[in-house]
C-alpha cells in the first residue's frame, strides 16, 4: 500500500456503509421498524439517514413497513429522493436475515467518527494562542461520557468528577437551552392554568418564540430550537387559528418564518396512553431531533390515576425521565388546575403554594424543573398573572417596563377576534372602555368606576 492510498484511507471517516444497506434492506423486506438502538444520525451515508428517517416516521404514525410505504414516505419527506435505491436495498437483502451484530457495528463506527472529529478539533485548538488546557480536558471528559452514557446508565450510579464540579463554567454550560440555566437538556416545564383561558395559544406563542429565537416576555432560547407539539384537544381549525394569528402578530421576518417552518412539527394524537405514549414521545423526538417537546395536556397521555403518588412517580421518574435523559430533550407539559379556590383559601398563599395549583399528586410538581402558573384576574378584561414558581430568577422574564420579574401581567389581544398574548400595562381597548362605561351606567348611585382607558390592576393570585 503506497503513501497516497494511506492518505486517502486516513481521510475517510470510519463507516460501515455495506452493513447499513443490509440493516435498512432487511427492515423494508421483513416489514420491521428500525432497531430501537439506531437513530438516523447514527448512519454514515446521507441517503441512509434519509431512509432511516422515513422508517422512523412510519413508526411514529404506526404505518406498516413494506417497500411501497417506505418509498412513499421517503418521497414525501424528500422530494428529490433516490427511489430506485430503496428497491436496490430490498433486493440485496433478499437472502439474509437480520443480524444484531450489524447494529452494534453501525453504532461502533458512529462512535469512532465522533472520536475522530473530537481529536481533530482538539488538535486544532491546541495550536491557538488562547488555548486553555483545563477546558480541553473538560471537553474531552464530557464527550467521552456521552460516548459511554448508555453503558453507564445500565451499570447504576455514576460517580461525578469532583474536579469537573469545581471547574464547571456556569455561564458557558453547553447543556443550557433556555434562559440562564433555567431549562437545560433533559429539563421540564409544567404550564398550569384553568380550563378555557387559552393555555394552548399561550403555549403556541412560546413555541414559535423558541423556534425563531425571539423573546417570549423576556424568556429567550440560546439558539433557534427544533420543537415538536403533541396535543390531543384541538382540531386542525383550532390549531390553524392560533398559529395564523400568533405568527401574524409577531411580525416575523422572512428568515424567521423559514426557521419556524423548519423547526416546528405539530401532531395530534388522541390514542397514545401510558407506555405507548412514552414510545411515541421518544420516536417523535428522535425523528425530528427535537430540543423541546410540548405535550398538551399531559394527563391525556399519562393513563394513570393522577392523585396516586406511586403511579405518578413511576410514570414521571421511570418513564418520562428516561426518555428526556436519553434524548436530551426538554418537556413542556400543559396541565389543568383543580376547581377554583375561594378567596379565603387563597389568602396568605405563597409562590411555593402556587406551584401546587395543578390537579393530582404533588410528585408532578416535585419532578419538574419549573412550574409556570397562569391565573385569570378579577374584572371584565381578559387579564392574567403569569408566575414562575421554582427557578424564576433564571428565566430572564421581564414585565412591560423591561424589568426582570418572576411574575408578570399578560392579557389576550386588545384587538377583538385576534388570538395573541401581549403585555398588560393597565390600559383598556376602546371596546373594553365602552363595556366599562355601560357597567358604570347600571351601577347604583354612590358607586364609581375608572372608565378613562385604564383600570387598577390586581396583583393578587
Amino acid at each position: 500500500m503506497n503513501d497516497q492510498t494511506l492518505n486517502v484511507k486516513a481521510n475517510i471517516p470510519p463507516n460501515s456503509v455495506e452493513v447499513e444497506k443490509y440493516v435498512l434492506g432487511v427492515c423494508i423486506k421483513d416489514g420491521n421498524y428500525l432497531p430501537d438502538e439506531l437513530t438516523p444520525t447514527i448512519f454514515f451515508e446521507p441517503k441512509h439517514q434519509n431512509i432511516a428517517t422515513a422508517l422512523l416516521s412510519l413508526k411514529s404514525r404506526e404505518v406498516k413497513v413494506d417497500i411501497q410505504t417506505a418509498i412513499n414516505e421517503y418521497r414525501r419527506l424528500y422530494p428529490e429522493a433516490d427511489i430506485p435505491y430503496c428497491n436496490e436495498l430490498e433486493t440485496i437483502s433478499n437472502l439474509v436475515t437480520y443480524n444484531p451484530e450489524w447494529t452494534r457495528l453501525i453504532i461502533e463506527k458512529a462512535k469512532l467518527r465522533r472520536i475522530k472529529t473530537l481529536t481533530k478539533s482538539i488538535t486544532e485548538y491546541i495550536n491557538e494562542d488562547t488555548v486553555n488546557s483545563d477546558q480541553i480536558i473538560l471537553t474531552i471528559d464530557q464527550e467521552l461520557k456521552g460516548l459511554t452514557s448508555s453503558k453507564r446508565k445500565k451499570d447504576g450510579p455514576v460517580l461525578m468528577d469532583i474536579d469537573a464540579i469545581k471547574n464547571f463554567e456556569r455561564k458557558e454550560d453547553d447543556n443550557c437551552v433556555i434562559g440562564n440555566r433555567w431549562l437545560c437538556k433533559g429539563g421540564s416545564l409544567l404550564l398550569v392554568s384553568q380550563s378555557g383561558v387559552g393555555k394552548s395559544s399561550f403555549a403556541m406563542q412560546f413555541l414559535v418564540s423558541l423556534c425563531t429565537q425571539k423573546e417570549f416576555f423576556g424568556i429567550k432560547a440560546k439558539r433557534p430550537l427544533r420543537v415538536v407539539m403533541l396535543q390531543a384537544e384541538n382540531d386542525l381549525g383550532d390549531v390553524a387559528e392560533a398559529y395564523q394569528d400568533i405568527t401574524a402578530g409577531m411580525n416575523l421576518y422572512a428568515n424567521e418564518q423559514q426557521a419556524l417552518d423548519e423547526n416546528l412539527f405539530i401532531y395530534r394524537d388522541t390514542n397514545s396512553v401510558g407506555h405507548k405514549f412514552l414510545e411515541s414521545m421518544r420516536t417523535l423526538i428522535e425523528l425530528h431531533r427535537a430540543d423541546v417537546i410540548l405535550v398538551d395536556p399531559l394527563l391525556s397521555f399519562a393513563g394513570i390515576e393522577v392523585a396516586d403518588q406511586k403511579q405518578m412517580t413511576d410514570f414521571l421518574r421511570h418513564g418520562v425521565a428516561k426518555v428526556l435523559e436519553d434524548t436530551g430533550c426538554i418537556l413542556v407539559a400543559i396541565h389543568h388546575t383543580t376547581k377554583p379556590k375561594s378567596a379565603n383559601d387563597k389568602e396568605g398563599q405563597t409562590i411555593a403554594d402556587l406551584a401546587y395549583s395543578g390537579a393530582g399528586a404533588s410528585e408532578l410538581v416535585n419532578y419538574v424543573r419549573e412550574v409556570g402558573v397562569l391565573v385569570r384576574q378579577p374584572g371584565e378584561a381578559p387579564v392574567f398573572k403569569f408566575s414562575l414558581t421554582k427557578r424564576r430568577g433564571r428565566a430572564g422574564m421581564k414585565d412591560f417596563r423591561g424589568e426582570f420579574k418572576g411574575d408578570i401581567m399578560v392579557r389576550h389581544s386588545r384587538i377583538e377576534g385576534k388570538i395573541k398574548w401581549e403585555y398588560d400595562d393597565g390600559t383598556l381597548s376602546p371596546e373594553e372602555q365602552a363595556k366599562q362605561r355601560n357597567v358604570q351606567q347600571t351601577l347604583p348611585v354612590g358607586h364609581s368606576s375608572n372608565a378613562k382607558g385604564s383600570r387598577r390592576r390586581s396583583d393578587s393570585v
